[in-house]
């Protein structure tokens, strides 16, 4: 397929005008306000504090449904929702959308709200409509949307790979989705979720919070030792629980003192550690399928289990970096501001806690931890934002050394988190809902340096995910299978051949960069390129939908596979670009207005500019097509796929 439709379009993509909103103005007491109106408040504080007297302008609407249907759905929006969202003219239809991706819209029946028996309304399928009239589908149905059960899986599928990487077997993984898509489907309180993740016991095949602590269980202790000291070391486990939940990372402090947060010693790790010491597997989880272990029995069913019986002495072991032994009691981290403060934790296990099990006892010190919100705020702040609160931006890794930019708006969010019982999907609609997530990701001149990205004076390009490129794929070409088995098996397979380039095992995501991109191209080329041509497709279907009395409406072809696409209409240049290839037309060696532009820079050489073709090269000529022709329109939609406009989040 023809790669220099990618050139044309490049000078245009990303051009769409948008709205200028007026900054919040920091003139009133946060505390009389609401929780989406104080994060107004202070990011606004924020950016007068850091100089930044204009933030970035609104973002379009298609731009924010676009943004809301990937941090909430896990996917780009269809043609369908573009449409019935630009056709809302309310003033807080952003509002609304957020609210309806979140929790659905009520179901109807005999014109009343269905109930459920605890008199909650019940989640109804939405019907997107244009021109007033229910979307129809191929088979003449009603297209309708179950957003709380996409919610559900988006989220189940971001917390299974925090919780189990990406590389493990992938039974294990689909018995912890599924386990988290119920808890999420239902929007349990978050701190309910991760009690039940610290305590779980049980089979893996049956009580699927289980595979948490079974995977990350660790090595052996030896066999003459585990009467004293327990039958697994526990070390994986430790350092996750710590910073998946507290945002603390403490794996460096198994061997020595943190080097940078002076907070964090060696006895914080193994005491953590002591909590885990009566907990057993009954079996090794099997590695994930591999070239030398195909052929490998799956251990299906580990039964996870606590035994008092073991390391009666509650003492764990340790070498100090001197190498002389140590030993330490369960002691759980002290809380964040008793270590900024210099002081020693009191969270011990005591006799006073009657038939609790160690990990019921870690858990309720975990759960009542002053950092436990922060850190879930924090997580969601980044997911949403591209970086959390800290100077640094990582969600995971509060400390001395990486100082929270905004504390005030910090405080406000973790105490609200906390106080409407840890409500995952109410502190996403407050976020969400802000001035500061409905900005447009081109920052106002003279605030393009990184060194603003802290203050969010504009939404930051963020990397899709893998899972996430994925439902977009399918979703823009329209090849999802109908059969849920057949597209877990198809992900899983788009999964083994992606997680090399992207992150690492402990589901932290690489940056995007032009090697990765084209790395994902030419491994999934072959794919792409057979559901971009493939009969009765996207572009099958969009030459149908525009043609009438056997001429076809270029225009309303190229717009349809935008919409799929990007969620945008194309624009007037876009249009000219491509109707001037489809006519036939000298694509390389003619002068845009970015060449000008260029020239009058002496800082900038287009000879020397790689992207940029050689003036002394012959020009590239394109034959012209018909109006008709499907391999056109096949090359415009494989050309909108590969930009980078596709691939980010913006």
């Amino acid at each position: 397929m023809s790669r220099l439709l990618v050139t044309a379009l490049a000078a245009a993509l990303f051009a769409a005008a948008a709205v200028a909103a007026d900054p919040p103005k920091p003139d009133v007491n946060p505390d009389q306000l609401g929780t989406t109106q104080a994060i107004n408040y202070y990011v606004a504080a924020g950016w007068e504090k850091a100089g930044i007297k204009k933030p970035a302008d609104r973002c379009t609407d298609a731009e924010f449904l676009r943004r809301a249907c990937l941090d909430l759905l896990g996917r780009i929006a269809t043609v369908e929702e573009v449409l019935d969202f630009e056709q809302d003219k309310s003033r807080d239809k952003r509002a609304k959308l957020i609210k309806r991706l979140l929790y659905g819209v009520p179901e109807v029946k005999d014109g009343k709200p269905v109930l459920d028996k605890e008199g909650k309304p019940v989640a109804g399928p939405y019907t997107p409509k244009v021109d007033g009239k229910a979307v129809k589908g191929a088979d003449g149905k009603d297209v309708t949307f179950d957003y709380p059960a996409e919610f559900a899986e988006h989220w189940a599928n971001m917390w299974t790979v925090w919780l189990m990487s990406r590389t493990g077997h992938p039974s294990y993984r689909g018995y912890m989705q599924a386990w988290l898509w119920q808890q999420f489907y239902e929007n349990r309180p978050y701190h309910e979720i991760v009690r039940e993740l610290i305590t779980a016991t049980g089979s893996t095949n049956r009580n699927g919070a289980t595979n948490f602590i079974v995977a990350h269980l660790g090595d052996p202790v030896p066999q003459a030792q585990q009467k004293e000291y327990g039958v697994h070391d526990a070390v994986p486990v430790t350092s996750r629980v710590t910073r998946l939940f507290l945002g603390l990372q403490t794996q460096c402090t198994q061997c020595h003192d943190h080097p940078f947060n002076k907070e964090w010693v060696q006895p914080d790790f193994w005491g953590v550690n002591a909590f885990f010491r009566q907990t057993k597997r009954s079996a090794t989880p099997t590695p994930r399928n591999t070239g030398n272990n195909n052929n490998m029995m799956l251990q299906d069913k580990i039964e996870l289990t606590d035994d008092a019986s073991l390391n009666g002495g509650a003492k764990v072991q340790f070498e100090q970096r001197n190498g002389t032994p140590a030993s330490i009691r369960p002691v759980f981290l002290k809380d964040y501001k008793a270590a900024m403060d210099g002081l020693k934790s009191d969270k011990k296990l005591s006799t006073a806690e009657g038939n609790k099990t160690r990990r019921q006892v870690l858990a309720d010190f975990l759960v009542t931890h002053d950092n436990f919100a922060p850190a879930m705020v924090n997580r969601v702040w980044g997911h949403l934002f591209g970086r959390g609160l800290n100077k640094d931006p990582g969600v995971d890794d509060f400390g001395s050394n990486n100082e929270v930019i905004h504390p005030e708006l910090m405080t406000r969010l973790a105490g609200d988190f906390k106080k409407y019982n840890f409500d995952t999907k109410l502190l996403l609609e407050v976020v969400c809902t802000s001035d500061v997530y409905g900005l447009s990701h081109v920052a106002s001149k003279g605030y393009e340096d990184a060194k603003f990205d802290a203050f969010f004076a504009r939404m930051p390009l963020k990397a899709m995910s893998p899972e996430v490129l994925y439902e977009s794929l399918t979703l823009a070409t329209k090849s999802v299978p109908a059969d849920k088995n057949e597209r877990a098996t198809r992900r899983d397979d788009w999964m083994s051949k992606l997680v090399r380039n992207f992150g690492d095992d402990e589901g932290n995501e690489g940056t995007f960069n032009g090697t990765v991109i084209q790395a994902l191209l030419m491994m999934n080329g072959r794919d792409l390129n057979r559901e971009v041509t493939r009969a009765g497709g996207v572009v099958d279907q969009a030459v149908q939908k525009h043609a009438r009395n056997g001429v076809v409406n270029v225009n309303g072809v190229i717009d349809e596979l935008f919409l799929t696409a990007l969620n945008r209409h194309a624009t007037p240049s876009e249009l000219a670009a491509l109707k001037d290839i489809q006519n036939g037309a000298v694509v390389s060696g003619r002068e845009d207005k970015d060449d000008k532009d260029d020239k009058k820079d002496p800082k900038k050489d287009p000879k020397k500019d790689p992207k940029k073709p050689d003036p002394k090269a012959p020009p590239t000529v394109i034959m012209g097509t018909t109006a008709a022709d499907k391999k056109f329109y096949q090359d415009v939609f494989w050309a909108l796929l590969n930009t980078t406009e596709f691939m980010l989040n913006h």
